[in-house]
Protein backbone atom coordinates (compact mmCIF):
# COMPACT_ATOMS: atom_id res chain seq x y z
CA UNK A 1 0.00 0.00 0.00
CA UNK A 2 2.86 2.31 0.99
CA UNK A 3 4.39 1.94 -2.08
CA UNK A 4 0.81 2.74 -4.27
CA UNK A 5 0.54 5.62 -2.01
CA UNK A 6 4.55 6.98 -2.70
CA UNK A 7 3.74 6.23 -6.91
CA UNK A 8 0.86 8.77 -6.63
CA UNK A 9 1.89 11.19 -4.99
CA UNK A 10 4.87 11.37 -7.43
CA UNK A 11 2.32 10.93 -10.41
CA UNK A 12 0.22 13.60 -8.45
CA UNK A 13 3.37 16.24 -8.98
CA UNK A 14 3.82 15.72 -12.31
CA UNK A 15 1.93 18.30 -14.44
CA UNK A 16 1.55 17.02 -17.63
CA UNK A 17 -0.23 13.91 -16.78
CA UNK A 18 -3.78 15.47 -17.04
CA UNK A 19 -2.85 17.91 -19.27
CA UNK A 20 -1.71 14.67 -21.88
CA UNK A 21 -4.70 12.99 -21.07
CA UNK A 22 -7.44 15.92 -22.13
CA UNK A 23 -5.75 16.29 -25.01
CA UNK A 24 -5.80 12.54 -26.63
CA UNK A 25 -9.22 12.90 -25.22
CA UNK A 26 -9.92 16.40 -27.60
CA UNK A 27 -7.80 14.39 -30.31
CA UNK A 28 -10.76 11.42 -29.47
CA UNK A 29 -13.22 13.86 -29.83
CA UNK A 30 -12.12 15.13 -33.11
CA UNK A 31 -11.76 11.84 -34.54
CA UNK A 32 -15.26 10.62 -33.61
CA UNK A 33 -16.82 13.97 -35.18
CA UNK A 34 -15.61 13.98 -38.18
CA UNK A 35 -16.00 10.38 -38.86
CA UNK A 36 -19.59 9.56 -37.52
CA UNK A 37 -20.51 12.77 -35.37
CA UNK A 38 -22.84 13.93 -38.26
CA UNK A 39 -24.85 10.92 -37.52
CA UNK A 40 -26.10 13.14 -34.15
CA UNK A 41 -28.56 15.55 -36.33
CA UNK A 42 -30.01 13.01 -38.19
CA UNK A 43 -32.75 12.48 -35.46
CA UNK A 44 -33.54 16.20 -35.40
CA UNK A 45 -36.73 17.60 -36.86
CA UNK A 46 -35.95 17.93 -41.09
CA UNK A 47 -36.20 21.68 -41.39
CA UNK A 48 -35.90 22.96 -38.32
CA UNK A 49 -33.55 25.34 -37.86
CA UNK A 50 -30.36 24.94 -36.19
CA UNK A 51 -29.60 28.85 -34.48
CA UNK A 52 -26.32 27.58 -33.34
CA UNK A 53 -24.72 25.19 -35.42
CA UNK A 54 -22.20 27.15 -37.82
CA UNK A 55 -23.54 27.03 -41.25
CA UNK A 56 -21.04 28.88 -43.37
CA UNK A 57 -18.77 27.18 -46.35
CA UNK A 58 -15.44 25.29 -46.37
CA UNK A 59 -13.24 28.69 -46.72
CA UNK A 60 -15.53 30.63 -43.88
CA UNK A 61 -14.86 27.74 -41.34
CA UNK A 62 -11.01 27.88 -42.09
CA UNK A 63 -10.66 31.47 -41.31
CA UNK A 64 -12.33 31.12 -38.23
CA UNK A 65 -10.67 28.11 -36.74
CA UNK A 66 -7.48 29.63 -37.85
CA UNK A 67 -8.10 32.53 -35.38
CA UNK A 68 -9.46 30.52 -33.14
CA UNK A 69 -6.21 29.21 -33.12
CA UNK A 70 -4.05 32.05 -32.94
CA UNK A 71 -5.93 33.69 -30.38
CA UNK A 72 -5.86 30.06 -28.08
CA UNK A 73 -2.20 30.12 -28.96
CA UNK A 74 -1.99 33.45 -27.42
CA UNK A 75 -3.74 32.63 -24.05
CA UNK A 76 -1.77 29.69 -23.74
CA UNK A 77 1.36 31.04 -23.74
CA UNK A 78 -0.04 33.80 -21.44
CA UNK A 79 -0.94 31.01 -18.59
CA UNK A 80 2.31 29.28 -19.31
CA UNK A 81 4.45 32.65 -18.78
CA UNK A 82 1.98 33.93 -15.78
CA UNK A 83 2.67 29.87 -14.23
CA UNK A 84 7.05 30.58 -14.11
CA UNK A 85 6.55 33.94 -12.52
CA UNK A 86 4.24 33.22 -9.81
CA UNK A 87 6.71 29.44 -9.49
CA UNK A 88 9.28 31.70 -9.30
CA UNK A 89 8.14 34.50 -6.82
CA UNK A 90 6.87 31.57 -4.29
CA UNK A 91 9.75 29.89 -4.58
CA UNK A 92 11.81 32.85 -3.31
CA UNK A 93 9.16 33.73 -0.92
CA UNK A 94 7.71 30.80 0.64
CA UNK A 95 10.58 28.19 -0.73
CA UNK A 96 11.81 26.39 -3.69
CA UNK A 97 9.89 22.83 -1.88
CA UNK A 98 6.64 24.77 -2.38
CA UNK A 99 6.92 24.29 -6.12
CA UNK A 100 5.68 20.95 -6.41
CA UNK A 101 2.63 21.78 -4.62
CA UNK A 102 1.58 24.24 -6.74
CA UNK A 103 2.44 21.64 -9.86
CA UNK A 104 0.03 19.20 -7.89
CA UNK A 105 -2.17 21.10 -7.99
CA UNK A 106 -5.40 19.74 -10.40
CA UNK A 107 -7.31 22.16 -10.78
CA UNK A 108 -4.31 24.30 -12.75
CA UNK A 109 -3.40 20.98 -14.37
CA UNK A 110 -6.88 20.69 -16.02
CA UNK A 111 -6.53 24.26 -17.13
CA UNK A 112 -3.56 23.93 -19.29
CA UNK A 113 -5.12 20.20 -20.14
CA UNK A 114 -8.27 22.42 -21.31
CA UNK A 115 -5.88 24.88 -23.53
CA UNK A 116 -3.86 21.98 -24.60
CA UNK A 117 -6.67 19.70 -25.63
CA UNK A 118 -9.10 22.47 -27.39
CA UNK A 119 -5.75 23.31 -29.58
CA UNK A 120 -5.13 19.71 -30.53
CA UNK A 121 -9.52 19.63 -31.25
CA UNK A 122 -9.21 22.58 -33.55
CA UNK A 123 -5.79 21.59 -35.47
CA UNK A 124 -7.23 18.26 -36.00
CA UNK A 125 -10.60 19.97 -37.67
CA UNK A 126 -8.43 22.65 -39.52
CA UNK A 127 -6.91 19.62 -41.34
CA UNK A 128 -9.80 18.36 -42.54
CA UNK A 129 -10.77 21.18 -44.32
CA UNK A 130 -10.36 21.14 -47.56
CA UNK A 131 -12.17 24.23 -49.99
CA UNK A 132 -13.25 22.23 -52.27
CA UNK A 133 -15.93 20.92 -50.26
CA UNK A 134 -19.20 22.63 -50.70
CA UNK A 135 -21.79 23.48 -48.05
CA UNK A 136 -22.91 20.57 -47.65
CA UNK A 137 -19.48 18.70 -47.05
CA UNK A 138 -18.42 20.96 -44.24
CA UNK A 139 -18.17 19.52 -40.41
CA UNK A 140 -20.31 21.99 -39.56
CA UNK A 141 -21.12 20.39 -35.43
CA UNK A 142 -17.26 19.95 -35.83
CA UNK A 143 -16.63 23.51 -36.25
CA UNK A 144 -19.46 24.48 -33.56
CA UNK A 145 -17.67 22.42 -31.19
CA UNK A 146 -14.60 24.05 -31.76
CA UNK A 147 -16.28 27.79 -31.09
CA UNK A 148 -17.55 26.13 -27.82
CA UNK A 149 -14.37 25.02 -26.60
CA UNK A 150 -13.08 28.08 -27.20
CA UNK A 151 -15.48 29.85 -25.32
CA UNK A 152 -15.25 27.53 -22.46
CA UNK A 153 -11.31 28.05 -22.37
CA UNK A 154 -12.14 32.26 -21.74
CA UNK A 155 -13.96 31.44 -18.74
CA UNK A 156 -11.27 29.12 -17.55
CA UNK A 157 -8.46 31.75 -17.98
CA UNK A 158 -10.72 33.71 -15.96
CA UNK A 159 -11.08 31.11 -13.43
CA UNK A 160 -7.15 30.27 -13.92
CA UNK A 161 -6.15 33.88 -13.16
CA UNK A 162 -8.72 33.75 -9.91
CA UNK A 163 -6.89 30.96 -9.00
CA UNK A 164 -3.25 32.03 -9.26
CA UNK A 165 -4.36 35.08 -7.50
CA UNK A 166 -5.33 33.43 -4.69
CA UNK A 167 -2.86 30.61 -4.63
CA UNK A 168 0.10 33.45 -3.71
CA UNK A 169 -1.58 34.45 -0.55
CA UNK A 170 0.73 33.06 2.38
CA UNK A 171 -2.66 32.24 4.60
CA UNK A 172 -3.84 30.06 1.47
CA UNK A 173 -0.10 28.56 1.05
CA UNK A 174 -0.19 26.95 4.86
CA UNK A 175 -3.66 25.97 3.97
CA UNK A 176 -3.03 24.02 1.24
CA UNK A 177 0.09 22.33 3.21
CA UNK A 178 -1.65 21.35 6.15
CA UNK A 179 -4.18 19.83 4.04
CA UNK A 180 -1.80 18.15 2.28
CA UNK A 181 -0.28 16.84 5.81
CA UNK A 182 -3.19 16.29 7.70
CA UNK A 183 -4.28 13.82 4.42
CA UNK A 184 -0.76 12.01 4.54
CA UNK A 185 -0.94 11.50 8.08
CA UNK A 186 -4.84 10.21 8.28
CA UNK A 187 -3.15 7.48 5.76
CA UNK A 188 -0.07 6.44 8.28
CA UNK A 189 -1.85 7.04 11.41
CA UNK A 190 -3.39 3.89 13.25
CA UNK A 191 -5.76 3.41 16.13
CA UNK A 192 -4.04 0.37 17.79
CA UNK A 193 -3.09 0.30 21.21
CA UNK A 194 0.86 0.61 22.21
CA UNK A 195 3.10 -1.88 22.52
CA UNK A 196 5.87 -3.19 25.06
CA UNK A 197 9.07 -2.89 24.07
CA UNK A 198 10.37 -6.76 23.62
CA UNK A 199 13.76 -8.34 25.84
CA UNK A 200 16.51 -7.97 24.73
CA UNK A 201 17.44 -10.21 21.87
CA UNK A 202 19.44 -13.03 22.50
CA UNK A 203 20.09 -14.13 18.83
CA UNK A 204 23.59 -13.11 17.62
CA UNK A 205 23.94 -10.72 14.95
CA UNK A 206 24.16 -12.51 11.45
CA UNK A 207 25.17 -10.18 8.79
CA UNK A 208 24.71 -6.05 8.55
CA UNK A 209 22.90 -5.04 4.99
CA UNK A 210 23.77 -1.55 2.86
CA UNK A 211 21.35 -0.58 0.72
CA UNK A 212 23.95 -0.22 -1.98
CA UNK A 213 22.59 3.35 -3.36
CA UNK A 214 22.24 6.67 -1.96
CA UNK A 215 19.29 8.80 -1.85
CA UNK A 216 16.02 9.61 0.53
CA UNK A 217 14.70 6.47 2.04
CA UNK A 218 10.89 7.01 0.08
CA UNK A 219 9.24 4.10 1.34
CA UNK A 220 10.47 0.68 3.31
CA UNK A 221 7.79 -2.24 2.90
CA UNK A 222 7.93 -3.61 6.55
CA UNK A 223 5.54 -6.45 5.44
CA UNK A 224 7.72 -7.57 2.86
CA UNK A 225 10.50 -7.71 5.22
CA UNK A 226 8.64 -9.49 7.62
CA UNK A 227 8.17 -12.47 5.38
CA UNK A 228 11.40 -12.42 4.78
CA UNK A 229 12.40 -12.80 8.33
CA UNK A 230 9.84 -14.87 8.85
CA UNK A 231 11.13 -17.32 6.24
CA UNK A 232 15.01 -16.94 7.38
CA UNK A 233 13.63 -17.49 10.83
CA UNK A 234 15.71 -14.09 11.57
CA UNK A 235 14.77 -10.89 13.37
CA UNK A 236 15.61 -7.21 11.63
CA UNK A 237 16.67 -4.51 13.11
CA UNK A 238 15.96 -1.47 10.53
CA UNK A 239 18.22 1.19 11.47
CA UNK A 240 16.94 3.91 8.73
CA UNK A 241 12.86 5.13 7.89
CA UNK A 242 11.37 7.17 5.01
CA UNK A 243 13.05 10.26 5.01
CA UNK A 244 16.18 9.53 5.91
CA UNK A 245 19.03 9.95 2.92
CA UNK A 246 21.37 7.30 3.44
CA UNK A 247 24.74 6.55 1.68
CA UNK A 248 25.75 3.72 -0.66
CA UNK A 249 27.46 1.43 2.38
CA UNK A 250 26.43 1.09 6.02
CA UNK A 251 25.05 -0.96 8.46
CA UNK A 252 21.35 -0.30 7.15
CA UNK A 253 19.66 -3.35 8.03
CA UNK A 254 21.01 -5.73 10.99
CA UNK A 255 20.02 -9.18 10.71
CA UNK A 256 20.13 -11.29 13.97
CA UNK A 257 20.17 -14.86 14.30
CA UNK A 258 17.94 -17.23 11.50
CA UNK A 259 19.95 -18.89 9.02
CA UNK A 260 22.85 -17.18 7.11
CA UNK A 261 22.50 -14.43 4.71
CA UNK A 262 23.12 -15.16 0.79
CA UNK A 263 23.26 -13.33 -2.27
CA UNK A 264 19.28 -13.89 -2.73
CA UNK A 265 18.46 -12.60 0.37
CA UNK A 266 20.57 -9.59 0.64
CA UNK A 267 18.89 -8.21 -2.85
CA UNK A 268 15.47 -9.46 -1.36
CA UNK A 269 16.32 -7.16 1.50
CA UNK A 270 17.29 -4.19 -0.32
CA UNK A 271 14.21 -4.32 -2.82
CA UNK A 272 12.08 -3.90 0.24
CA UNK A 273 13.15 -0.25 0.15
CA UNK A 274 12.47 2.43 -2.78
CA UNK A 275 15.30 5.12 -2.50
CA UNK A 276 15.01 8.43 -4.44
CA UNK A 277 16.34 11.95 -5.34
CA UNK A 278 13.70 13.44 -3.37
CA UNK A 279 11.74 12.74 0.00
CA UNK A 280 8.06 11.63 -0.22
CA UNK A 281 5.02 11.83 1.65
CA UNK A 282 3.92 8.23 1.23
CA UNK A 283 5.65 6.92 4.77
CA UNK A 284 7.63 10.63 5.80
CA UNK A 285 5.46 11.80 8.61
CA UNK A 286 7.89 14.76 9.12
CA UNK A 287 7.75 15.65 4.68
CA UNK A 288 4.74 17.79 5.25
CA UNK A 289 5.99 19.17 8.66
CA UNK A 290 9.32 20.44 6.69
CA UNK A 291 7.45 22.18 4.47
CA UNK A 292 5.27 24.15 6.96
CA UNK A 293 8.55 25.02 8.78
CA UNK A 294 10.02 26.37 6.11
CA UNK A 295 7.39 28.43 4.97
CA UNK A 296 7.76 30.01 8.55
CA UNK A 297 11.17 30.31 8.41
CA UNK A 298 11.28 32.46 5.62
CA UNK A 299 8.53 34.54 6.53
CA UNK A 300 10.65 35.22 10.11
CA UNK A 301 13.59 35.91 7.14
CA UNK A 302 15.00 39.44 7.59
CA UNK A 303 14.16 40.07 4.14
CA UNK A 304 10.98 39.45 4.63
CA UNK A 305 9.74 39.92 8.00
CA UNK A 306 6.50 38.64 8.64
CA UNK A 307 5.26 37.00 12.00
CA UNK A 308 1.60 36.46 10.64
CA UNK A 309 2.24 33.84 8.79
CA UNK A 310 4.51 32.74 11.25
CA UNK A 311 1.94 32.21 13.26
CA UNK A 312 -0.34 30.95 10.91
CA UNK A 313 1.82 28.15 10.23
CA UNK A 314 2.16 27.38 14.21
CA UNK A 315 -1.60 27.69 13.88
CA UNK A 316 -1.70 24.40 11.33
CA UNK A 317 1.44 22.85 12.90
CA UNK A 318 -0.70 22.50 16.61
CA UNK A 319 -3.95 21.45 14.52
CA UNK A 320 -1.23 18.39 12.84
CA UNK A 321 0.13 17.42 17.15
CA UNK A 322 -3.57 17.16 18.05
CA UNK A 323 -4.14 14.89 15.41
CA UNK A 324 -1.48 12.50 15.69
CA UNK A 325 -1.63 13.02 19.75
CA UNK A 326 -5.20 11.32 19.80
CA UNK A 327 -3.82 8.25 17.62
CA UNK A 328 -1.19 5.69 18.23
CA UNK A 329 2.05 6.13 15.66
CA UNK A 330 2.92 3.14 13.24
CA UNK A 331 4.01 0.35 15.59
CA UNK A 332 7.65 -0.40 15.92
CA UNK A 333 7.93 -4.03 16.81
CA UNK A 334 6.59 -6.06 14.12
CA UNK A 335 5.59 -9.95 14.63
CA UNK A 336 4.37 -12.13 12.03
CA UNK A 337 1.29 -14.67 12.04
CA UNK A 338 2.22 -16.45 14.98
CA UNK A 339 3.17 -13.58 17.27
CA UNK A 340 7.14 -13.68 17.02
CA UNK A 341 9.05 -10.78 16.52
CA UNK A 342 10.34 -10.47 13.13
CA UNK A 343 11.36 -6.55 12.44
CA UNK A 344 11.93 -3.56 14.43
CA UNK A 345 11.52 -0.72 12.57
CA UNK A 346 12.64 2.82 13.10
CA UNK A 347 9.68 5.08 13.19
CA UNK A 348 9.02 9.18 14.05
CA UNK A 349 8.21 9.26 17.75
CA UNK A 350 6.54 11.80 19.89
CA UNK A 351 9.30 13.46 20.39
CA UNK A 352 10.99 14.24 17.00
CA UNK A 353 7.66 15.51 15.60
CA UNK A 354 7.48 17.92 18.22
CA UNK A 355 10.91 18.67 18.00
CA UNK A 356 10.95 18.93 14.04
CA UNK A 357 7.72 21.26 14.28
CA UNK A 358 8.49 23.66 16.77
CA UNK A 359 12.57 23.74 17.00
CA UNK A 360 13.81 25.87 13.72
CA UNK A 361 10.92 27.99 14.22
CA UNK A 362 11.64 28.83 18.09
CA UNK A 363 15.29 29.18 17.26
CA UNK A 364 14.16 31.57 14.10
CA UNK A 365 11.81 33.32 16.28
CA UNK A 366 13.50 34.31 19.08
CA UNK A 367 13.07 37.48 19.20
CA UNK A 368 9.67 37.56 17.20
CA UNK A 369 7.71 37.55 21.11
CA UNK A 370 4.54 37.05 19.02
CA UNK A 371 5.83 33.51 17.73
CA UNK A 372 7.02 32.62 20.61
CA UNK A 373 3.69 33.60 22.84
CA UNK A 374 1.43 32.00 19.87
CA UNK A 375 4.22 28.39 20.15
CA UNK A 376 3.78 28.68 24.00
CA UNK A 377 -0.20 28.91 23.52
CA UNK A 378 -0.26 26.00 21.02
CA UNK A 379 1.50 23.39 23.12
CA UNK A 380 -0.75 24.63 25.78
CA UNK A 381 -4.02 24.11 23.90
CA UNK A 382 -2.51 20.20 23.03
CA UNK A 383 -2.92 19.62 26.71
CA UNK A 384 -6.36 17.75 26.45
CA UNK A 385 -4.62 14.78 23.89
CA UNK A 386 -1.54 14.37 25.89
CA UNK A 387 -2.56 10.53 26.48
CA UNK A 388 0.59 8.98 27.29
CA UNK A 389 3.96 9.98 28.82
CA UNK A 390 5.94 10.44 25.71
CA UNK A 391 3.22 12.62 24.59
CA UNK A 392 3.49 14.86 27.64
CA UNK A 393 7.31 14.43 27.68
CA UNK A 394 7.14 15.60 24.07
CA UNK A 395 5.77 19.09 24.68
CA UNK A 396 6.71 19.31 28.02
CA UNK A 397 10.45 19.47 26.60
CA UNK A 398 9.40 21.87 23.76
CA UNK A 399 8.13 24.02 26.76
CA UNK A 400 11.47 24.05 28.44
CA UNK A 401 13.36 25.17 25.32
CA UNK A 402 11.01 28.01 24.59
CA UNK A 403 11.70 28.98 28.24
CA UNK A 404 15.30 28.84 28.06
CA UNK A 405 15.76 30.45 24.40
CA UNK A 406 13.35 33.27 25.86
CA UNK A 407 16.04 33.74 28.72
CA UNK A 408 18.60 33.94 26.17
CA UNK A 409 16.57 36.53 24.12
CA UNK A 410 17.45 40.27 23.17
CA UNK A 411 13.72 40.99 23.58
CA UNK A 412 12.84 43.68 26.60
CA UNK A 413 11.86 42.13 29.26
CA UNK A 414 8.52 43.38 29.33
CA UNK A 415 7.93 40.92 26.76
CA UNK A 416 9.91 38.28 28.23
CA UNK A 417 8.01 38.26 31.29
CA UNK A 418 5.03 37.84 29.40
CA UNK A 419 6.24 34.78 27.43
CA UNK A 420 7.18 33.51 31.04
CA UNK A 421 3.93 34.01 31.77
CA UNK A 422 2.14 32.35 28.78
CA UNK A 423 5.02 29.43 29.49
CA UNK A 424 3.75 29.08 33.04
CA UNK A 425 0.31 28.75 31.87
CA UNK A 426 1.00 26.04 29.19
CA UNK A 427 2.55 23.93 31.99
CA UNK A 428 -0.24 24.64 34.43
CA UNK A 429 -2.64 23.07 31.63
CA UNK A 430 -0.58 20.12 30.80
CA UNK A 431 0.01 19.47 34.80
CA UNK A 432 -3.59 19.52 35.71
CA UNK A 433 -4.55 16.53 33.13
CA UNK A 434 -4.81 12.85 34.19
CA UNK A 435 -1.10 11.28 33.42
CA UNK A 436 -2.16 7.84 32.58
CA UNK A 437 -5.36 6.71 30.42
CA UNK A 438 -7.27 8.16 27.48
CA UNK A 439 -8.93 10.93 27.44
CA UNK A 440 -12.23 11.64 26.38
CA UNK A 441 -12.38 14.68 24.85
CA UNK A 442 -15.92 16.44 23.70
Amino acid sequence: MSRIRNMLALLRAQLWIIPLALSLLALALAYWVLTTGGSFLEGWTEGSKLWWLYGGDAESARGLLSSLLSGLMTMTSLIVSVTFVILTLSANQLGPRLISTFMADRQIQAVLGLFMGTIMYVLLVLRSLDETLGREGVPHIAVTIGSALTMVCLFALLFYVHKIARSIIADNVVERVAEDLHSNIAGMLRNTKEESAPREMAEAVSATIALDRAGYVQVVDYTRLVEIACSSKSIFRVNVRAGHFVLRKGAHVVVHGGHPVDDHMSDAIRAAFVIGVERSPAQDMEYNLRQLVEIALRALSPGINDPYTAIAVVNQLGATLEEIFRCSLPPVFLRDDAGELRVIAQRSDMQGLVDAAFDAIRQAGSDSPSVLIRIADVLGQLAPVLQNEAARQAVTSQLSKLAETVEQSPAPSCDRTAILSRIAQAADLISSQPKSGRIHVI
